[in-house]
This record gives C-alpha cells, sequence and structure tokens, in this order.
C-alpha cells in the first residue's frame, strides 16, 4: 500500500529517480533568479560625478563629503562616504561609485591650510573656501540637508560645486 500511495503522488518508489527530481525542479528556478538579481544588483549601482571649480589657489587639499540623511549634515565626520584630493586652480572631479539610488548632497571645501579641518571665525562663519550642492550657502543658519539635496536614478548623475571664499 505504501508504494501505491507514492505512486499516485508522483513520487517514484527508487530513490535515486526521487533526488534526480528534487534537484533538477530547483535548477531551472534558480538560474532565471540568479539572472534576475544580477541584472538587478548591476541596475542599482549608480555614481555621482562631482566637478568641483573656482579654487583660488592650489594650496592644501579639498575635502568633498556625500550625505544621504539630514542627520549633522554638512559634518563631514558623519558622511557616507568622503574624499580627498590635493587642490588645484584647474577644474577636479572626483565620483562616489557604486551607490543604491536615493537622495544625496555633497558638500566640499578647500582646506587651504591642509589642518584637516573647516576653520571659522570668531561666529562660526567658514573663512575657507566652500561649496554644497544646489548652491546651498550658510547665511544666517546651518545649511540643511533638504535644501542641498537631489535625486539619483539608477543611471547616476552629475553635480557642480562652484567653491566660494
Amino acid at each position: 500500500m505504501t508504494t501505491s500511495v507514492q505512486e499516485a503522488r508522483g513520487l517514484s518508489p527508487r530513490p535515486g529517480r526521487l533526488l534526480h527530481r528534487l534537484l533538477r525542479r530547483p535548477l531551472l528556478f534558480a538560474l532565471p533568479l540568479l539572472a534576475i538579481l544580477l541584472a538587478a544588483g548591476q541596475a542599482r549601482a549608480a555614481d555621482i560625478t562631482v566637478l568641483i571649480d573656482g579654487l583660488h589657489s592650489d594650496k592644501g587639499n579639498v575635502l568633498i563629503a556625500l550625505f544621504n540623511k539630514p542627520d549633522d549634515f554638512p559634518d563631514g565626520d558623519h558622511s557616507i562616504r568622503h574624499m580627498k584630493v590635493p587642490a588645484s586652480t584647474q577644474p577636479i572631479t572626483v565620483v562616489f561609485r557604486n551607490l543604491s539610488p536615493g537622495t544625496y548632497a555633497v558638500g566640499a571645501y578647500h582646506d587651504e591650510n591642509a589642518n584637516g579641518q573647516l576653520d571659522t571665525n570668531f561666529i562660526g562663519y567658514p573663512i575657507e573656501g566652500y561649496a554644497l550642492s544646489r548652491g546651498v550657502r550658510a547665511i544666517i543658519s546651518r545649511p540643511r540637508f533638504i535644501d542641498a539635496a537631489f535625486t539619483v536614478g539608477a543611471e547616476g548623475t552629475g553635480v557642480r560645486l562652484h567653491i566660494e571664499y
């Protein structure tokens, strides 16, 4: 009676055939699923290309920070990624690679004295050149993430930062 129940369910009483059937079906589904996952992973890898210009000297470094949330923006210590490149009076291009599509803001400053921090005056206003995405400037209050934020799709995007002193 056990044999007839197995055959009625479409199961072979032979262990070799049962194993073959179980292994064959997952492979048929796994290959297309793997192809979809690989394609989705590639589509999610966006780049942000940042063009920085306006530096008045080639002394020191330029520090660039990328943010994806408003917490502690624009403090570079809380950025999701950051870079440091030598200063140049010629345009500088940096690329943040392999990012998920979403909302980002970017900032940069010319650390002319190479002390690793944005120097400010006695009231906290920057005395070194800086720029934020979408041209946001600190006038009366601290810049807000929402004002500097831009959307990045799967194809990536470019941002221009013009350093002002």
